[in-house]
């Protein structure tokens, strides 16, 4: 009978699987970070597991942790905070600016998304993570990706910082659907319905 046989060469594949992908395995990543991340904060990636995708934005990570970027950053406080006005002024923001790559709810398939490289960012797992702090999200939206080798524009001309704090408001509260306010409002009497023919109450 070989089925022992046949267990103890799959054992031993198992193993050796196991051993192939245990020095990619990065540890540091199964450690539990803290809620909130501070800036300066020392962050436990190991670089060279990653991609280099990966790589590159841990470049940018990399750039905010240690503090190279511009003190206005920094220091600078939500105006907006996460109010109902803020996420549905943001929501239409976000579509105009940003679903093109990133996508409507975030995972980075938007219409561009294939064409570029990096890919874009899973914005929706992203904003969850403890570095997206919300000046994090603001220097990254406002400085853009060129420093470090992505497609992403900055949007620190085209946008103020009150239109990307609401931005965030929008990614904070999960993409939630955006309402077409150019559509015809519900109401209780619908409106006449047009005809050619004349009024009677109309005057020659």
């Amino acid at each position: 009978m070989q089925t022992p046989r046949i267990l103890c060469l799959a054992s031993v594949a198992a193993l050796m699987l196991c051993a192939c992908l245990w020095p990619l395995a990065p540890s540091a990543l199964a450690q539990e970070g803290p809620e909130e991340w501070e800036p300066g904060a020392p962050m436990g990636w190991n670089f060279k597991n990653l991609s280099p995708e990966q790589q590159q934005r841990m470049i940018r990570f990399s750039s905010f942790v240690n503090q190279r970027l511009p003190e206005e950053y920094l220091k600078a406080e939500n105006s907006v905070g996460y109010t109902t006005k803020a996420i549905a002024v943001g929501g239409p923001l976000y579509a105009a600016h940003c679903s093109r790559c990133h996508g409507e709810t975030g995972l980075g398939n938007g219409q561009l998304a294939h064409a570029l490289t990096p890919s874009p960012a899973l914005l929706a797992y992203m904003v969850q993570q403890p570095i997206a702090i919300d000046q994090y999200l603001l220097w990254s939206i406002s400085e853009g990706g060129k420093p470090f080798g992505t497609a992403m524009p900055a949007f620190k001309k085209d946008l103020t910082q009150e239109q990307i704090w609401q931005i965030v408001a929008y990614l904070r509260a999960a993409f939630p659907a955006i309402e077409d306010d150019s559509a015809p409002k519900a109401s209780g009497t619908p409106p006449p319905a047009k005809t050619d023919e004349p009024s009677p109450d109309a005057k020659p």
